[in-house]
């Protein structure tokens, strides 16, 4: 293989990614590796996309979910020392939350690349993240939820419908849209049991166009690199995961998503979700999600090498600045795209157009295809799978 200026850098440097079974493990093994990385993947089985690529050197199979904390802590650390890793990249949230509240106990062994617990909490947490939104003037949405009881909140109330959520949750887990005061009521302690705290906000009609805006800041504070893509389908239709993602030029929405993480003295990658509220036209900063996000793919095909900042970072160098991207680069998630064409009342209206062929996949690639074969085979296979477990 041919060592370019950029891998010889990085020559003899090794890196340690968790949760190999999510869709952002593909473009950041590919990444670090093309960055000449000797990079690991931490996965729960051997089927996961990420231990089928074909980047990454080994793959470590640990069966344990992060949530079951301390048989997981246990077996990271096994693998910490058994190898020496510069930095740690936790991909999901569970994995992602958990090191960063064992941040000190884990950074004898190597980088962590998380911020430190309070300032990922403060992120983590919906409740305080759009709380800092308020007292800064940035767009966000009504929040009713105060620290006291169901009583107060439901006297904050001033219009139906509000949306009940956990306070920390991600995608799209536990979210309820109430229609009235005696639907909160019922719906809400058992949301709790649940879920856990929950939050109570103004909902916002879900007909406006969906955004999120990935920021990375330096250890010095300074910010790196920042983009704005739009998801303008989703599925399920009625309320799911993107499955088609479009870079836009949204600096004002930049700017709002870099003053809230300044505010909080976020330090590292962040993604955050805003939607347009059909009723005014404003943008609206909905959450933070503290880890990198399953579209990163999109920022590579932008000219954004997140992975690249994350390592320098890392290793103490000079953090690469990127001052633009490219505007519309289409990225789609192919057969969920087409479960939306099926399903969709504006199937011949949506912009892209569905059949406009120059698009990107979100799990696709010529040059790591069986990840893609691996994910197709478990779809078709699962209608088998539910007749097994019926005794069908």
């Amino acid at each position: 293989m041919d060592t370019s200026q950029e891998q010889r850098e990085f020559i003899g440097k090794t890196a340690l990614l968790l949760d190999g079974n999510s869709l952002q493990s593909l473009p950041m093994l590919k990444a670090f590796h093309r960055l000449g990385f000797s990079v690991d993947a931490v996965c729960p089985s051997l089927t996961n996309l990420g231990a089928v690529s074909r980047y990454g050197y080994r793959k470590i199979i640990v069966p344990t979910e992060p949530t079951e904390k301390e048989e997981y802590l246990a077996r990271l650390t096994e693998i910490l020392t058994e190898r020496h890793y510069d930095f740690v990249v936790p991909l999901a949230d569970n994995s992602a939350h958990l090191l960063s509240e064992n941040k000190e106990t884990l950074s004898q062994y190597a980088h962590i690349a998380v911020p430190d617990y309070d300032v990922f909490r403060l992120a983590d947490d919906k409740l305080a993240a759009l709380r800092v939104c308020r007292d800064s003037g940035i767009p966000c949405p009504k929040t009713y939820s105060t620290t006291a009881s169901l009583d107060e909140t439901l006297e904050a109330i001033d219009a139906y419908p509000v949306v009940l959520k956990p306070r920390i949750a991600s995608g799209g887990k536990g979210f309820h849209k109430i229609d009235s005061r005696e639907e909160l009521l019922r719906c809400y302690a058992p949301a709790v049991e649940k879920f856990g705290p929950m939050l109570v906000e103004e909902y916002i009609p879900q007909t406006g166009t969906q955004y999120k805006c990935d920021v990375y800041i330096d250890r010095n504070g300074e910010v790196k690199s920042s983009f704005v893509y739009e998801k303008p389908r989703w599925y399920p239709v009625a309320g799911g995961s993107s499955c088609c993602n479009v870079t836009i030029d949204r600096p004002d929405l930049i700017a709002h998503s870099v003053n809230l993480l300044q505010k909080i003295g976020w330090t590292g990658y962040a993604d955050l979700d805003l939607i347009e509220d059909p009723r005014d036209g404003s943008a609206r900063i909905m959450e933070i999600n503290p880890r990198i996000c399953g579209s990163i793919k999109i920022a590579f095909l932008a000219g954004i090498d997140f992975a690249r900042q994350i390592a320098e970072d890392a290793l103490d160098m000079p953090v690469t600045a990127y001052t633009g991207y490219r505007k519309n680069v289409v990225m789609r998630r192919f057969l969920a795209d087409c479960a939306w064409l099926v399903e969709s009342p504006n199937r011949f209206r949506t912009k892209p157009c569905w059949f406009n062929p120059f698009f990107h996949g979100q799990i696709f690639s010529w040059d790591d295809p069986l990840p893609a074969l691996v994910f197709l085979g478990k779809k078709l296979l699962r209608p088998f799978k539910k007749l097994r477990g019926r005794g069908g």
